[in-house]
């Protein structure tokens, strides 16, 4: 169970309400708690309301460990879990509210950076480094590439590759939200690939794909 849906069980048992009432009270569809309790994040808005609940109770939520921090401030744990291109990688991903990986068996080790290429890194605890499969986003990520995802952006905005989930595994897009709507274009930037549009309540955010690296052959 992902610690999102662990907090919305617990709000409902601690305060004896239904599904509903919680979406009245957080002014959303009870379809969107139900996707929730599911696994899918919230919007910050959300997400952060949902905490403030879990603040106010006199019993303290359980939570997941989050994975080991890194050796030396700056490095970038990195991960044995894939993201695919086209089809998803792993079904999905366990992590705590602040986008910190939950089982220490993902990771493998870290990468260090000089200084210079560290600066750069704006939040580097929560950049996460993984490989890639597929070629749905050739020529921008070929297969083989290792992808670093800042998880403290987990808002598809603005257009960008993403790391992202929507109930058919841990994937690598180009996201594009449509204006004055709630629909998200899922982009792939080969073109041999459709592209599609989901609404944003659908989506999970992980993060987005702050750098990449490939071997040349």
């Amino acid at each position: 169970m992902t610690e999102i849906a662990l907090i919305v069980r617990t709000i409902l048992k601690k305060k004896k309400w239904t599904q509903a009432r919680l979406a009245d009270e957080l002014g959303v569809t009870q379809p969107t708690i139900q996707r929730w309790l599911g696994g899918t994040m919230p919007e910050t808005e959300n997400r952060d309301a949902l905490m403030a609940m879990i603040e106010d109770d006199d019993h303290a939520v359980a939570r997941p460990a989050p994975v080991e921090a890194a050796k030396t401030s700056g490095d970038v744990p990195n991960l044995t879990i894939h993201a695919g291109l086209g089809s998803g990688g792993l079904e999905h991903v366990e992590v705590d509210a602040n986008g910190q990986l939950t089982d220490q068996n993902y990771l493998d080790g870290y990468w260090t950076f000089p200084d210079s290429i560290r600066a750069g890194i704006s939040h580097p605890s929560r950049t996460h480094a993984l490989p890639v499969k597929g070629d749905s986003m050739e020529p921008t990520l070929p297969g083989g590439s290792v992808v670093f995802v800042d998880t403290t952006h987990n808002m598809p905005s603005p257009p960008d590759l993403y790391a992202i989930d929507y109930g058919d595994g841990l994937m690598i897009k180009r996201i594009e939200l449509v204006p004055r709507s709630d629909t998200v274009k899922i982009i792939s930037d080969n073109e041999r690939y459709s592209n599609y549009e989901l609404q944003r309540d659908e989506l999970r955010v992980y993060g987005r794909v702050i750098a990449s690296f490939q071997w040349r052959h």
